[in-house]
């Protein structure tokens, strides 16, 4: 479960870097449904990683970041996975979490499993955005894992 989970952490920083990209280069950064959709995604996903330091996740109320926040959150986000991954054992990945924003019953699952969703959830959220920037004329990019596998997995590249 290990390899492949940590594969899968890194696909989505590298798809991520890549939805980013082509987001940049769209001319749409002030897309106010791209904004939304992503700030969206850079919460959950911090959100998760408070979660997995035994913090209760906070979520402000803010206006609508601006696509270079978004970026740099991301960015930052995808870092810390980083750091999670490396320490990542079998003992870890069975440790149980408590999801505090599913509160009845409570959800409580193990960190193998929220990372997993972390990987799930963001790919959804970035296939609508991908999908958005298509509609609006713009160049979405292909971020498939079998795309990411074939091209020997790279890094991302923010």
């Amino acid at each position: 479960m290990l390899g492949p989970l940590k594969d899968l952490l890194s696909h989505q920083a590298w798809a991520d870097a890549t939805f980013f990209f082509a987001w940049g280069a769209s001319g749409l950064l002030k897309d106010e449904d791209l904004r939304t959709r992503t700030e969206h995604m850079v919460a959950v996903q911090e959100a998760f990683l408070q979660v997995f330091k035994g913090d209760t996740p906070e979520i402000p109320k803010r206006p609508l970041p601006a696509f270079s926040e978004l970026k740099a959150r991301c960015e930052a986000g995808h870092e810390v996975l980083k750091a999670l991954g490396r320490g990542l054992d079998d003992a870890s990945l069975a440790k149980a979490v408590r999801i505090p924003w599913i509160p009845d019953p409570p959800c409580v699952i193990p960190v193998s499993d929220a990372l997993l969703q972390i990987c799930l959830h963001s790919q959804h959220h970035r296939g609508q955005c991908m999908a958005r920037l298509k509609t609006l004329g713009a160049a979405p990019k292909n971020v498939d894992y079998i795309i990411w596998l074939w091209k020997q997995k790279p890094e991302p590249r923010w």
